[in-house]
């Protein structure tokens, strides 16, 4: 029987390929925005996860994302040094400023200063130059976010910012952030001249805690001596995406196209679905005919469903993947497929051909095993 049902689903070759294009169309829409939408959220941390070796960030109490930051007393840094659990604490300063470009040009940029020693705070990847470059007078380290318009600027350039000198020994490559403006990396004390700004000046500080400790334990321990704000990095991340998703249109603008390619989904696969089992009326009618009970039939129209599902879905994925490939973390498009994003298309798709399958369903249950006769 099963054969059977098999051979009339692919005896119709152009019904077929509707269905089954329709369904990978509906999955393609699905995947592809939802893992649009995720490279985007993870790029509203991308910069938390450019220090790996942090496992807290001790900030101002009312910090509740990244690019949110209210500077904190530079005291803070050896209260942080003294609490239970800590193996290191290093000072982050992020700020921002103006940069005349060498072609007359200029560029709002984000400052990051690290410390001169540590260097907690620094890209790992390096295109030209080496970390030292920023001990050298006015070195500098140039983020161009892998854009064309900042490309322009090599080593050896001298910028202005803020009115400040600043030579550039090296080029880093850093994970693409949600903001599109260029990084310059330098030491704390010479980002501090580039930004000048109130009293207090330290913007973060990253703790990494000695190993068997309890990370969030730590945390708690910090907020208690110091009376500031830390979080661990993962909380640190989520509360961050979670900014973004609370306060900002992205996440019902590509909910509305996600709900769009379900009900395009589920539009094609019904109407040519039912449309097949319509044609099909007196093969269902002549296998009743010949004893075959209602539950055998349902099963047939389920297993047709399911093989037209699955192959659409998979194909939906693998354009989707191929879409995924011409993409890279220092693109413009924000792209990253999670296995938990399979998942749940996976199960959107079956909801599409249950929704599909059970209007066919409802005919074949009604067919009259005389039409055969008529």
């Amino acid at each position: 029987m099963y054969y059977i049902a098999l051979r009339m689903l692919m005896g119709d070759t152009v019904k077929y390929l509707a269905l089954v294009f329709g369904l990978a169309f509906s999955t393609l829409l699905v995947v592809q925005q939802g893992s649009i939408f995720t490279g985007i959220m993870r790029r509203t941390s991308a910069n938390i996860e450019t220090i790996p070796q942090a496992d807290i960030w001790v900030m101002d109490p009312a910090t509740r994302y990244y690019d949110e930051h209210r500077p904190i007393e530079d005291t803070a840094l050896n209260r942080v040094r003294g609490v239970d659990g800590v193996d290191w604490a290093e000072k982050l300063f992020l700020g921002g400023g103006e940069a005349s470009l060498p072609d007359g040009t200029f560029a709002h940029c984000l400052i990051v200063g690290v410390d001169r020693n540590s260097k907690i705070g620094l890209p790992d990847v390096f295109t030209t130059g080496s970390p030292n470059g920023i001990h050298m007078p006015d070195g500098v380290l140039w983020d161009n976010l892998g854009l064309e318009l900042y490309k322009k600027v090599k080593d050896g350039d001298i910028l202005e910012i803020n009115d400040r000198r600043a030579i550039v020994m090296g080029q880093v490559a850093a994970k693409r952030a949600f903001l599109s403006n260029p990084t310059i990396y330098t030491t704390y004390e010479r980002a501090l001249e580039y930004a000048p700004g109130e009293r207090k000046r330290l913007t973060f500080v990253v703790v990494h805690c000695k190993p068997g400790a309890d990370k969030t334990k730590v945390a708690r321990n910090i907020e208690k001596v110091t009376a500031l704000g830390a979080k661990t990095t993962d909380e640190f991340f989520w509360s961050t995406v979670v900014f973004f998703l609370k306060n900002t249109g992205i996440t019902i603008n590509f909910g509305i196209t996600i709900l769009l390619g379900m009900i395009v989904g589920i539009a094609i696969a019904g109407q040519t679905f039912f449309t097949f089992t319509i044609e099909n009326t007196k093969q269902f009618g002549a296998l009743k005919a010949m004893g075959v009970s209602n539950w055998k039939l349902v099963k047939m129209v389920m297993l047709q469903a399911f093989l037209v599902g699955i192959i659409g879905w998979g194909i939906g994925v693998g354009l989707t993947g191929l879409f995924g490939m011409r993409t890279s973390p220092r693109t413009i498009i924000a792209f990253l497929m999670t296995p938990q994003l399979l998942v749940i298309s996976f199960f959107i798709m079956i909801l599409t051909i249950l929704g599909a399958a059970l209007v066919s369903i409802r005919r074949v249950l009604s067919i009259e095993p005389a039409i055969v006769f008529r």
